[in-house]
C-alpha cells in the first residue's frame, strides 16, 4: 500500500533550517524557496515525469564530505530540486538513510507506477522514450559514440543485456558489446530506474536470460 513520507531537510552548514519534504500518492511538495508567504514547490502526482538522484563525494587525500541530491522534474520541464549533505562523518548514517527512505518513497509512490504504465503501452504495441532511449517492439535504440558524433542503433530484444553498477546501469549487445553499448548514470541521466525496470520486465517476459 502507497505511504506518504514527512520529512524535514537540512541542507547544509550555512543553511539551519529544518525544510518539510512531503511525498505523497498525490503530490510532491518541498520549502525549497526563502519566501515568506509560499516558499514551497508543488507538483502534482499526474504532472511528475522524471527524476534522478545520486551522491556527490569531496575529499581531497581522503573522503570528507558527501551531498545528496535529488532532481525531479514535472511535464512543464520544472525542476524540484532536494539535497543535504554531510561533513567528516557527522550524521552520516542518519543522512544515509533519510536519502535511501526517499528514494524508496519516490519509487512506491509515483515511478512503479510509470513502469507499469509504459508495460502496459508496450504490451499494445506501442512505441516510447525514458529518457532518450527509444523502446519499441523490436528492442531499443540507443545513442552510441561514434568518432565525432552520436549514432542511433537498434538492438532487438533478443540480442539486448545489460548490467548493474553502484553508479550506473548499462545496456549492450550480446554479439557485439564493444562496439554496441551505453551507460546510464542514476545520478545525470533522467529516469534511469525506471529505464531498468522496464528492460530487466521485458526480457524476463520474453524468457530471455540476462548472461
Amino acid at each position: 500500500m502507497e505511504s506518504e513520507l514527512k520529512v524535514k531537510i537540512k541542507r547544509s552548514f550555512l543553511d539551519n533550517y529544518h525544510r518539510p519534504l512531503h511525498l505523497h500518492p498525490e503530490f510532491i511538495q518541498f520549502e525549497d524557496k526563502d519566501l515568506i508567504n509560499n516558499g514551497f514547490t508543488t507538483f502534482k502526482s499526474s504532472e511528475i515525469k522524471d527524476f534522478r538522484c545520486g551522491v556527490n563525494w569531496f575529499q581531497y587525500y581522503f573522503v570528507f564530505g558527501r551531498e545528496y541530491e535529488f532532481h525531479i522534474r514535472n511535464l512543464s520541464d520544472e525542476v524540484l530540486k532536494i539535497k543535504f549533505n554531510s561533513y567528516f562523518g557527522i550524521k552520516k548514517r542518519e543522512q544515509h538513510k533519510l536519502y535511501t527512505s526517499i528514494i524508496d518513497s519516490l519509487w512506491n509512490l509515483y515511478f512503479n507506477n510509470q513502469v507499469n504504465d509504459f508495460l502496459k503501452e508496450f504490451e499494445t504495441g506501442e512505441s516510447f522514450y525514458i529518457g532518450d532511449v527509444v523502446v519499441n517492439p523490436k528492442g531499443i535504440i540507443i545513442k552510441v559514440s561514434k568518432l565525432t558524433k552520436l549514432e542511433k542503433i537498434q538492438i532487438p530484444w533478443d540480442d539486448l543485456r545489460f548490467k548493474l553498477y553502484r553508479t550506473y546501469f548499462s545496456v549492450y549487445s550480446k554479439n557485439n558489446p564493444t562496439q554496441i553499448n551505453r551507460g546510464y548514470s542514476y545520478k545525470e541521466d533522467w529516469n534511469t530506474f525506471v529505464l531498468h525496470n522496464v528492460i530487466k520486465i521485458i526480457l524476463s517476459n520474453k524468457k530471455i536470460n540476462n548472461d
